[in-house]
């Protein structure tokens, strides 16, 4: 939310709705908002969701008798927050331009009018991502109207009274509107000073807003942020919400960890070059204990440092004869085995080999293919690059190569 500290943000959540269409609502004697999901009501659960440092007081529209009992929410689920309840009209529209009276009140205000962002979103859609909001207040912001939905999936008819279809819109052009929707105070108070005085009436803010001829520039949202309205709703936004639930719990136990690798071996006469388990036929080969495999060596290091395994120098040091000539195709195997006794998983590599000599443009294939199998990766799941020093420092003087290697590791 790069650029908000000059504005400020405050939301109104209107919840005095009768909820006529939650049938079998009276069986639990329960205005619609205050029904459990998955443990909490869907009045606090909408309320949680908005529960962001961006927006600092709440402007909560309900019924008088109402109060108390929402009242008692927000006790249980968020009692450091500044939630201010105002009477809930008639008509969604009533209770709107009711919060809005609240919200121009308001004392906190810090910032010139223009700076100021409103937050409107039904109670009844408790499932709405944080993304989708955040995404939302910075269009806003820019151009001073935003409204969440989705492209339609469904072919859409208008039909007459008498049932006859009259007109099938294009349905690229077509979306379900949702919320949050959220203004900036001026264009929000043109929109409703007009419907006022020329007694409009719309059932979402952005229509008050179009009237005004003000642009309200549509925000991609989320299919699962359904509006509970009927008692089917309550068992699919139970399903939809333990979806998103199992998915961070996977998410937690999930951990992707970053190695980074580099090794260094100078160019000599007498010595096999070897990069990548790939034998490459030159005068001069890369010094070292083991084959000098400067590219695995690299990527040992890099494996090593995304587990928390110390580093080859460690495991393999140059002071054993053990390892005096070995083909570092055997000392990557030891590692791999280290990561599958851990419980990770290596998910991709990127090589940049630095090298003035010898060109490695005809072997890069061989290498990345050889790479890819000792890792059992797929193909794309392995990047090797080859650059040069333009003939700088000792890569560039051919004295030697130098191989970084950046590994990701799952687990």
């Amino acid at each position: 939310m790069d650029g908000l500290n000059d504005w400020q943000v405050v939301a109104i959540i209107p919840a005095a709705g009768a909820g006529r269409r939650m049938q079998g609502e009276s069986k639990q004697g329960k205005q619609k908002l205050l029904l459990e999901l998955a443990g909490e009501t869907i009045f606090l659960r909408s309320m949680k969701a908005l529960n962001l440092p961006e927006i600092e007081a709440f402007f909560v529209p309900v019924a008088p008798a109402e109060e108390g009992a929402f009242r008692q929410e927000l006790e249980k689920g968020l009692p450091e927050r500044e939630v201010l309840f105002c009477a809930g009209g008639q008509e969604r529209q009533d209770s709107i331009a009711s919060a809005l009276s609240a919200v121009k009140a308001w004392t906190s205000w810090r910032v010139p009018e223009a700076q100021r962002l409103v937050v409107i979103h039904d109670a009844a859609r408790p499932l709405v991502e944080t993304e989708a909001i955040r995404r939302a207040l910075d269009v806003a912001r820019s151009c001073g109207a935003a409204c969440v939905g989705v492209p339609v999936k469904d072919t859409i008819k208008e039909v007459g009274a008498d049932g006859i279809i009259t007109a099938t819109p294009e349905r690229s052009r077509l979306w379900a509107v949702q919320t949050p929707q959220v203004f900036t105070w001026p264009v929000l108070m043109a929109a409703y000073t007009l419907a006022r005085v020329e007694k409009i009436t719309a059932t979402d803010d952005a229509a008050l807003v179009e009237k005004t001829g003000h642009p309200v520039q549509m925000v991609c949202g989320s299919y699962r942020n359904i509006k509970i309205t009927t008692p089917d709703d309550l068992p699919m936004a139970a399903a939809l919400l333990q979806e998103r639930e199992t998915a961070k719990e996977l998410l937690s136990e999930t951990k992707l960890r970053v190695g980074q690798g580099f090794d260094v071996h100078r160019l000599v006469s007498g010595r096999r070059l070897v990069l990548g388990g790939v034998e490459i036929p030159a005068p001069v080969g890369l010094e070292g204990h083991s084959d000098a495999d400067v590219l695995i060596h690299a990527l040992i290091d890099a494996l090593l440092g995304a587990i928390g395994g110390g580093d080859i120098g460690e495991l393999f040091p140059d002071t054993d004869p053990a390892y005096k000539n070995i083909d570092s195709r055997l000392l990557l195997e030891r590692v791999l085995a280290k990561l599958t006794q851990k419980g990770a998983r290596l998910v991709n590599v990127d090589v940049t080999v630095i090298a003035q000599y010898p060109k490695l443009a005809p072997y890069r294939p061989a290498i990345r293919s050889t790479v890819a199998s000792l890792l059992g990766l797929p193909l794309t799941d392995v990047n090797i690059k080859a650059t040069t020093t333009e003939g700088l420092g000792f890569t560039g003087r051919k004295e030697g190569i130098a191989v970084q290697v950046v590994t990701l590791v799952e687990g």
